[in-house]
């Protein structure tokens, strides 16, 4: 029969094992994340292939914003958004688009006047702004599509285009897909690649949580 001190001593030495163990798993893991392309290689699988269509309607959904303190209009685009605004203006000036839908909360104020101050013209795009979700994304800019005749050009970061493009298809909604580069271009640059690994266990989640709910 094991005394209190003898229980405490095994407690003890179990502690420090899973101590040992934790250590390890997390030095690895800061290795891994820090020092190679694991963010990358992990980001694969949401990555789809880019697509050769250079005319129709793009459709460019926005991500983050940011409120800054003043009298509107008070709202500028995130980083995420910013890479696939820059993406959007890219594929529009190299090609032959008639509109191009923005759709995302807060857009009227941030993204619009950023594609007009880069040469889109401001008759060219629709902007749908009640959009809180990817689900939404696809719900709300359906009847502005259901107006505009194809091919439909979906822009939106490279690790968000696998849930995107199924929230589309799920609302019957044809898309070509375009990813702008945006983890991959991060996650060269070490300092971004824990952000980015956060980001992705977010991604993977909420791809779980669309196909339980049947969005995807």
């Amino acid at each position: 029969m094991l005394t209190y001190g003898s229980r405490s001593r095994v407690l003890f030495s179990r502690f420090l094992r899973l101590l040992r163990i934790f250590l390890i798993a997390s030095g690895t893991l800061v290795t891994l994340i820090t020092f190679t392309p694991l963010v990358q290689w992990a980001a694969w699988p949401l990555v789809s292939s880019w697509t050769n269509v250079d005319k129709g309607v793009l459709i460019l959904l926005s991500g983050s914003t940011t409120t800054f303190p003043g009298p509107p209009p008070n709202r500028v685009i995130g980083l995420n958004t910013y890479w696939r605004a820059i993406h959007a203006i890219y594929t529009w000036r190299h090609g032959h688009f008639s509109n191009i839908v923005v759709s995302g909360a807060d857009t009227a104020e941030s993204v619009k006047p950023f594609l007009v101050a880069n040469g889109i013209p401001a008759d060219a795009i629709l902007v749908e702004d009640r959009a809180n979700t990817t689900r939404e994304n696809a719900l709300f800019t359906k009847p502005l599509l259901a107006k505009l005749p194809g091919p439909y050009v979906l822009v939106t970061s490279d690790y968000h285009m696998y849930r995107a493009s199924r929230c589309f298809t799920h609302e019957k909604i044809p898309v070509e897909t375009l990813p702008a580069p945006d983890l991959y271009k991060r996650g060269s640059i070490a300092s971004e690649r824990w952000l980015l690994f956060y980001g992705l266990v977010i991604e993977y989640s909420s791809v779980a949580y669309y196909r339980l709910r049947g969005w995807i």
